[in-house]
């Protein structure tokens, strides 16, 4: 789409689902980006749903009710827990076609809502994958792992544009309410720590081949937290690759073990330039180069500094990551919010 605004009389309703658990220390930042978001206030709102929050969290959201006019809060009953219980609560909930959701540790700009309008004015467009940034401090791990979710990001749009996509992210994600039915929402892989995002993602490329499209606004780039610690990391990306070994998807599969096999063969590929043999080194310099490139462009979409000791400390650091949380993803347990999971 060309336009950059939404019409007048074609504004769509869009419903706002956050799932949270134990969010205390950050779902008030983003209630305070919600009220200042830019949308007409009869066409969205915003569906709350806790997941058993063990913490003050729910208290927290019920001081904001006066101040979000239109805050729906709502709790999962016993029985249900879970990411997945949580968004399918508030999406049958929801008053509205569009749904977007985000977590409760994100900031969002007050244009956000506006640019995914503007995508979903395409009927073809089924699904909208948003950009996102990991903030960063003062400290070298929260630019590293910037870095490194940035050329996530970048090859999330990639895939998108070649109409093959692999990845999202759910704190920055839209769909249409009537296709989440359609496809029978997350049904098939509620018992799954984590891809409430990419698993729906398929179901709905694998009825609409070309329905998901990549929202390259800047002004709808939502921002989320780094971990804390290395533990914290570890947990995370494997709770993440944990979603890959029950990928039914052949593309993504095939690609999944190519990704193993090429940090590998880099991790390799670094201990044997040692050598100095010409074409190691060519190879090498050459990657290295393409992939600066590539990510000093997504950076700057993104609106983040690129980072130069991250990245260079990435050539290093994320194949060694990466063959640990692949293979670790096979057999170890993870903790997440208080849950274990296998």
């Amino acid at each position: 789409m060309n336009r950059e605004e939404v019409g007048a009389t074609d504004v769509p309703g869009i419903s706002v689902v956050v799932a949270y658990r134990n969010e205390a220390k950050n779902i008030e930042s983003l209630l305070r980006c919600l009220t200042e978001i830019s949308y007409p206030s009869e066409s969205w709102e915003v569906i709350v749903v806790n997941d058993h929050s063990t913490d003050a969290t729910a208290d927290v959201v019920a001081s904001w009710s006066s101040k979000l006019s239109r805050l729906k809060i709502l709790n999962l009953n016993e029985g249900k827990s879970g990411k997945k219980a949580a968004l399918d609560l508030g999406i049958r909930h929801a008053r509205f076609e569009i749904i977007v959701t985000t977590d409760a540790d994100c900031l969002v700009t007050p244009e956000w809502l506006k640019a995914i309008a503007v995508t979903f004015q395409d009927e073809s467009v089924k699904m909208v994958a948003g950009p996102v940034r990991l903030a960063t401090d003062d400290s070298f791990f929260s630019k590293l792992q910037s870095m490194e979710f940035a050329s996530l990001m970048g090859s999330t749009a990639a895939a998108i544009g070649l109409s093959h996509p692999i990845m999202c992210n759910g704190a920055n994600l839209g769909f249409r309410k009537s296709v989440f039915a359609e496809v029978n929402g997350y049904e098939g892989n509620t018992d799954i720590a984590s891809g409430d995002d990419e698993f729906l993602m398929r179901k709905i490329v694998a009825r609409y081949r070309n329905g998901v499209a990549f929202l390259h606004s800047a002004k709808a780039v939502v921002t989320t937290q780094p971990q804390k610690s290395w533990s914290e990391f570890l947990q995370q990306r494997l709770r993440w690759a944990g979603k890959w070994k029950n990928n039914s998807d052949t593309v993504t599969r095939v690609l999944a073990l190519f990704i193993l096999i090429q940090q590998m063969n880099w991790l390799l590929l670094l201990v044997t330039i040692l050598s100095i043999h010409s074409f190691i080194l060519i190879y090498a310099v050459s990657k290295i180069l393409l992939e600066c490139i590539l990510l000093y462009r997504v950076c700057s979409f993104l609106g983040q500094k690129f980072d130069v000791l991250s990245f260079a400390m990435l050539q290093v650091l994320y194949p060694i990551y990466v063959i640990y949380t692949g293979l670790a993803s096979l057999f170890s347990k993870f903790n997440w919010k208080g849950r274990i999971y296998k």
